[in-house]
């Protein structure tokens, strides 16, 4: 598998999607709801819709809502006890939209086996189709595959491993670390309404490591610089 530099149409994407296999990319609510919030993305890189259906309801296109732990559940759906979802909540793709977040705090890697490596909550009980990539820098980004829903009894979402990519691919391996992720309508959901397209409520590295944030590298520089003068001084 070779990683996507340039634009492709979803129909050469077809040819190179990695099959998800529904049987072992879901699991329950109890263990979604149990993450902590440092594995969830931190930050808005991107977010692009040309959905004029859905443009017309600014209240769902708010990029900043996927951000830290997921909050969907299904009672946020008309007639629910929770009522219709709203803007703090998540966002919609569109047709053909994509989101792009980053981790800032720690990153995702590989697990090393067949354990879910990546989590993707999506929104509402109709399962929308979608494309997922991850990338190190935000600029060569490498298919993990197209994932949908099996049905709408699965509320929290679906999982991909990445180790596969990790083994087939080259340029990277089991210790890269990827702080970029992609999130694309495929054009193959349902497009009717304000809601149209994938949505999605959060993202989450389930295989992650802690990475130290700019600021706290050089505060930790700083502080070895200190202790370098002081012993200077000392002798």
């Amino acid at each position: 598998m070779t990683p996507i530099t340039t634009f492709r149409s979803f129909k050469s994407l077809l040819l190179t999607a990695v099959t998800v296999t529904f049987g072992a990319t879901l699991f329950n609510v109890e263990s979604a709801n149990a993450l902590t919030g440092r594995v969830f993305a931190d930050e808005v890189v991107e977010y692009t819709t040309n959905d004029d259906l859905l443009l017309e309801n600014s209240l769902l296109t708010d990029p900043e809502a996927t951000l830290g732990r997921n909050d969907w559940t299904q009672e946020m759906v008309n007639g629910g006890s929770l009522g219709a979802w709203g803007q703090d909540i998540g966002t919609s793709l569109g047709n053909g939209g994509s989101l792009t977040v980053k981790f800032t705090n720690n990153a995702l890697k590989g697990s090393g086996n067949k354990d879910l490596d990546l989590w993707i909550y999506e929104i509402g009980k109709a399962p929308e189709e979608m494309l997922v990539e991850i990338s190190v820098d935000n600029e060569t980004w490498y298919d993990v595959g197209f994932g949908i829903r099996p049905d709408n009894t699965h509320q929290t979402g679906l999982g991909f491993d990445i180790d596969n990519l990790l083994m087939e691919t080259e340029g990277i391996d089991e210790n890269t670390l990827f702080r970029y992720v992609r999130v694309t309508d495929t054009g193959n959901n349902t497009y009717t309404n304000d809601k149209s397209g994938a949505d999605i409520d959060a993202i989450a590295a389930l295989s992650s490591v802690d990475v130290p944030e700019p600021a706290s590298i050089v505060g930790l520089l700083s502080l070895g610089i200190v202790g370098v003068s002081t012993l200077k001084r000392k002798q």
